[in-house]
């Protein structure tokens, strides 16, 4: 009875202190701090301007994470991965400088300097400076709410086993890649600042929940007219719906001008001779 006593304490002893380390670990990829200076940003003021940042909001997808009423959301609570719930916009703003705030959207970053975990910042670092201005300066102008959610992100056991693993990736770049001004030609600067989240131009991403086809030889596929439309509503030639594409559609994409969508799809039929 005593040797069944010590076993059952030496593995318990085992299991807690595999445990302390295992919490540890992934705090460290947690709390991992990133250095990036801070850069000054000029926003604009004006009721253009401001109506193009949130038009932009809805094409990166500000509008469908924070929710519509940019009040925050959340997925349902899952104790095994943990809680995604991204923050009220106004609350959260409200504790960002503007030069803070475009840290955090190009390079996935917060204030005290450690990374996000579920923005999209593998493309929004793409966006140009004065992009996220008009984003920044469209974000002042919303108002607090007492409905807003109080509620935060936390990560359970599997989130964290998979950043040690390495699947679950910080959000953090510290390489700038983002322009000063959106060029006039807007094609590529869409495909890496809207597609580059879940596609490659020329390779295909296959896994995970979403997997994404390489977008080069699909749009080249495409007559002008289909890939309208495709942009527009979501539905694919032939009038098929295209998985998750079809939701990215019609929650952010739907926003783009017909000018953009022309480009974009210029952009991706000389990217598909290229290869």
């Amino acid at each position: 009875m005593r040797l069944l006593v010590k076993l059952v304490g030496g593995a318990a002893i085992v299991i807690l202190l595999g445990w302390a380390i295992f919490w540890f670990l992934s705090g460290r990829v947690l709390h991992q701090s990133y250095t990036v200076p801070l850069r000054p940003v000029a926003l604009p003021h004006d009721a253009a301007s401001i109506a193009e940042g949130a038009r932009l909001a809805t094409l990166v997808g500000c509008r469908s994470c924070h929710n519509e009423g940019h009040g925050g959301a959340w997925e349902p609570v899952d104790w095994w991965y943990g809680r995604i719930a991204p923050p009220a916009l106004p609350a959260m703003a409200a504790r960002y400088s503007d030069a803070e705030l475009a840290r955090l959207i190009q390079h996935g970053i917060r204030r005290d300097g450690t990374s996000l975990f579920t923005m999209p910042n593998v493309s929004e670092r793409w966006l140009a400076d004065d992009d996220v201005a008009r984003i920044i300066a469209w974000v002042r102008t919303l108002k607090a709410s007492p409905a807003d959610s109080p509620l935060q992100t936390w990560y359970g056991p599997k989130a964290r086993w998979q950043m040690l693993t390495g699947d679950f990736k910080p959000s953090a770049h510290v390489t700038r890649v983002a322009a000063p001004a959106r060029p006039a030609d807007a094609g590529g600067y869409f495909v890496h600042a809207l597609c580059a989240e879940c596609h490659d131009v020329h390779k295909d991403r296959p896994g995970g929940e979403h997997p994404a086809p390489a977008l080069a030889p699909i749009a080249a596929a495409y007559a002008d007219a289909d890939f309208r439309t495709l942009l527009k509503t979501g539905v694919g030639a032939g009038g098929r719906e295209v998985g998750f594409m079809t939701v990215i559609v019609r929650e952010n994409l739907h926003a783009l001008s017909d000018t953009e969508i022309e480009q974009i799809h210029a952009y991706l039929k000389a990217e598909a001779t290229r290869k």
